[in-house]
């Protein structure tokens, strides 16, 4: 202090480290579905109730994350890679186990317990608040389609705020709105017996109750963002929005083209456009007039939610989609499917293309102020790629697709955007949802039946980029 004054300047804060992580959700990975006084949530009824997933597919076990004995070697994994961060998500009904009642100082003290061994061991958290698991008895009120879920949420995340400001500085308000609505439909369709889809791009019959869900999500972030702000709390508060940039086809029809515009409305601009620019993307307001339905914007949210000044944008990215208007469809209005071309190289979840995740950089730096960034997920599975083979899992596949990722952001870097962070979706194998065990995404692989943890080929070559190794896609096909 004494050289700033004597010299008349102030003297800069030091440069923030560049934050290394992995992420997880509650639901995923904790099991434990009713220790410590926890509520039901809208997965445990999915799951447990009605087998959406399949028989013997739940959440009552998961991967045992919930376990301090068993967490405590996780953690060690953690660290033994070279985490400098770790994206983890809270339970809103182990916290308020009916939705908007009071709080259940068992998790709490559970979860501030977690966030002390994290930190012990050198790991910073970055806590999400919801990631999805939904009291059940405020899914049977309607969920995020009721206007009183902005209330709901903001009750839940003062309760938070209050009792972990003191050892978190990074939150995650809300995960991939976009991707919850498409599992809800989907769970929807095999609770009917019909067909069932799972489609990111709402179609048109779903359209005016995704918008509506959707302004409810970002109207309740901003709630909870002006109440955190309002108690002087020190932090950073985030959502993490799943971002797709939208491709056709090489010889698409002006019709495929305009499908793909309107798609990239619903799924970026809705989003980005509300929280950058204070108001909703007019092609996407004008399209879904045309279907009718209540979408509840009402005047002044979207301003709403470009007041509430978030601190970062955490973006969660896979690939690209492909997106075409569905055959038969009207010629105009919105109508749009997503599709994978012939002979396009894909993981699970969908085209692989690092150098869509560059031009998706690029353009939240270009069009939307370039603000700072966390990259809250990104990640891939493959069919075959997780195999263990004595002893060891050589996911080739994943550890060429983190490479080129990683080296794809650092392209974004390299010309200005501001990117803070970086989490691999996942550090372990997990539930998926309603596509339960099968599908594997983690650099450490889980034994779902002995609970037996193995770090992966992936895991080992993100430990040599952590610590500054060279590596290339090559790498992966040398595992130690």
């Amino acid at each position: 202090m004494t050289a700033s004054l004597s010299s008349g300047v102030s003297a800069k804060p030091a440069p923030e480290a560049f934050r290394w992580g992995a992420a997880s959700a509650a639901y995923q990975v904790e099991g434990a579905f009713a220790a410590d006084g926890k509520g039901r949530s809208v997965w445990d009824h999915y799951l447990d109730d009605l087998d959406l997933a399949g028989p013997g597919m739940s959440g009552a076990v998961a991967i045992n994350f919930y376990d301090r004995t068993q967490y405590l070697k996780d953690i060690a994994l953690m660290k033994q890679i070279g985490l400098t961060s770790y994206r983890f998500s809270i339970s809103w009904p182990r916290i308020i186990p009916d939705g908007v009642g009071p709080a259940n100082p068992a998790a709490i003290a559970h979860y501030r317990q977690f966030i002390a061994d994290l930190k012990a061991a050198g790991i910073q958290p970055m806590l999400t608040l919801y990631h999805w698991d939904m009291p059940l008895s405020l899914a049977r009120a309607g969920g995020w389609e009721n206007r009183a879920s902005i209330e709901w949420f903001r009750h839940y995340a003062d309760v938070i705020f209050y009792n972990f400001h003191d050892q978190v500085d990074l939150y995650v308000l809300v995960n991939e709105p976009l991707v919850e609505r498409a599992m809800k439909q989907l769970a929807e369709q095999r609770m009917a017996g019909g067909k069932a889809t799972f489609a990111i791009v709402p179609p048109a019959s779903e359209l005016p109750g995704a918008l509506r869900t959707f302004n409810h999500l970002l109207l309740a972030s901003a709630a909870a963002k002006k109440s955190f702000d309002a108690k002087g709390y020190p932090g950073r508060l985030g959502v993490a929005l799943p971002l797709f940039p939208t491709l056709t086809a090489q010889r698409a029809s002006p019709a495929d083209r305009k499908a793909a515009q309107l798609a990239d409305g619903v799924m970026n601009r809705w989003f980005l456009d509300a929280m950058y620019k204070g108001s909703y993307p007019a092609d996407v307001l004008d399209a879904v007039a045309s279907l009718g339905g209540d979408i509840d914007v009402q005047p002044g949210d979207a301003a709403a939610i470009h007041a509430a000044d978030f601190d970062y944008l955490g973006i969660n990215f896979y690939s690209p989609l492909f997106i075409r208007r569905p055959a038969g469809a009207a010629a105009n209005g919105y109508a749009a499917e997503m599709f994978i071309p012939e002979g396009v190289y894909a993981a699970y979840n969908g085209a692989v293309r690092p150098d869509q995740f560059t031009a998706l950089l690029d353009r939240i730096r270009v069009e939307y102020g370039n603000p700072p960034v966390f990259i809250t997920e990104n990640g891939a599975g493959f069919p075959g790629d997780d195999e263990m083979i004595d002893g060891a899992v050589n996911d080739r596949k994943r550890c060429r697709y983190l490479v080129d990722h990683i080296g794809a952001m650092k392209s974004a870097m390299a010309k200005g955007a501001d990117v803070r962070g970086y989490h691999v979706w996942s550090s372990h194998d997990n539930l998926e949802w309603l596509f339960g065990y099968g599908s594997r995404f983690g650099m450490i692989h889980v034994d779902f039946n002995t609970q037996k943890r193995t770090p992966k080929l992936s895991a080992g070559i993100y430990s040599q980029i952590i610590r500054g190794k060279a590596v290339s896609a090559a790498s992966c096909e040398r595992p130690s």
